[in-house]
């Protein structure tokens, strides 16, 4: 009998003084918000849901827009930030710090580009990319659907905004097909971002106190202060950082970090796992609560897009409707799906008080840049009659949560989407 030696390599993220990260062999990719896509998407071409006497015959998809350049606030104090890398080497040479001599050379030879921090709130290349690639993915995993796209077999549109209107030009460019023409942006109200001109969501939600309440209660918490003091232990900085310091650093770290090139950002080398686990919490706290289960009005917006998502596809059933309908908006969108669909919901509201390490609810996979919901309407052959079923998918993964063995039959897809066509929100 031959024997078989097996090897076994566990990445290890060592939070004590003497690890490197520059060599960790699997850092810590989970950045929130801000976390790339090639990060953490599937791939749709490799999708596990295999439908045999089945056809796809119309794709609705809503995406957030790909990686962008912060705004002008966050901006600013980056660049701030950037003055800290005299002083992390300076603490390193006096023997102050605890990094490792390769992180600290990696940080020496960054350099930064100071029009990324113009303020202007523009894709990135690497965004570009992340888009090109989804809509490339998609046209090969449904090539014949995809084939041809004759005017008035789709809808593209997108969001306002620099970022995401370009985020759906590179979108509709990897489909191949110039021709494609994306409709124009409405001013005003549409199903993929009915909260944008709420003045109750934007005065009552997202501009309100409350929404940040459980955030600023973890910042006090024992776990968030030990972190803060491992982060001004291990890069030796003399003078006390404050919340908003580091706040700033871990945004060089996240934005810095490209995951089309491979390349991890020299920044995050002043973090242990453990302190990008609970930066990372921060931000859950702050979209729990702003975008998604911690305010019950919220589940009301995410009926919106879902009533559209119905529509389309009960009009392609009767002989109308579209091949592919393709929405470019922010994160604070899909969030509210997630809670209209009670996705990724823990038993427990998260709070301040205490970081539940397995909950569901984690921005990191679920809202981070290029994030996409989408479903597909197959029209299958069964004994002589057409029947109808829609598969959903999450960053090019397929959803068993919303249907057994995610795959929903028609009268399940009526039953659960059917009541969102025509949600009203008159309390705007």
């Amino acid at each position: 009998m031959k024997k078989f030696l097996v090897f076994i390599f566990l990445c290890i993220n060592d939070a004590t003084s003497n690890y490197c990260y520059w060599n960790t062999g699997c850092p810590y990719k989970y950045l929130s918000t801000e976390t790339p896509y090639n990060s953490v998407r599937g791939d749709i071409r490799d999708s596990v849901i295999k439908l045999i006497g089945c056809e796809p015959v119309s794709i609705w998809g809503i995406y957030r827009h790909g990686k962008r350049k912060p705004s002008a606030m966050f901006s600013e104090k980056m660049k701030e930030a950037i003055s800290t890398k005299k002083y992390i080497i300076d603490s390193y040479e006096k023997g102050h710090s605890s990094l490792c001599a390769q992180d600290i050379e990696n940080l020496r030879k960054w350099e930064p580009d100071y029009k990324f921090y113009d303020g202007v709130r523009d894709i990135m290349e690497e965004g570009r990319q992340e888009m090109i690639g989804a809509s490339k993915r998609l046209k090969e995993a449904f090539p014949v659907l995809l084939r041809d796209l004759p005017k008035g077999s789709y809808t593209f549109r997108s969001g306002q905004g620099l970022w995401i209107e370009r985020s759906m030009e590179a979108f509709v460019s990897g489909f191949g097909k110039p021709s494609l023409v994306i409709d124009d942006v409405k001013p005003n109200q549409d199903v993929m971002n009915p909260y944008a001109n709420c003045d109750y969501y934007q005065q009552n939600v997202r501009n309100s106190p409350k929404s940040s309440a459980e955030s600023n209660r973890y910042l006090t918490h024992p776990e968030y202060l030990a972190a803060k003091d491992r982060i001004h232990r291990r890069s030796g900085i003399e003078y006390s950082l404050t919340d908003e310091n580091i706040t700033a650093l871990y945004d060089l770290c996240r934005y810095d970090w490209n995951a089309v090139e491979y390349k991890i950002s020299p920044w995050c080398a002043i973090f242990t796992k453990d302190d990008l686990e609970v930066l990372e919490y921060v931000q859950d706290l702050n979209h729990y609560y702003r975008n998604s289960y911690g305010t019950p009005v919220n589940e009301v917006f995410g009926k919106v897009p879902l009533g559209d998502l119905f529509t389309n596809f009960e009009s392609v059933t009767k002989g109308g409707g579209k091949k592919i309908v393709a929405y470019v908006t922010h994160s604070t969108m899909l969030d509210q799906i997630y809670m209209t669909l009670g996705l990724f919901k823990d038993s427990v509201p998260l709070t301040g008080a205490n970081r539940d390490r397995d909950r569901k609810w984690r921005t990191s996979k679920i809202s981070t840049f290029g994030v996409n919901f989408v479903a597909v309407l197959n029209r299958c052959e069964k004994q002589g009659s057409k029947e109808y079923n829609v598969v959903f998918y999450l960053n090019e993964e397929p959803i068993r949560s919303i249907c057994e063995e995610g795959v929903c039959s028609w009268e399940n897809f009526d039953t659960k989407l059917r009541q969102y066509v025509n949600t009203t929100i008159d309390f705007c």
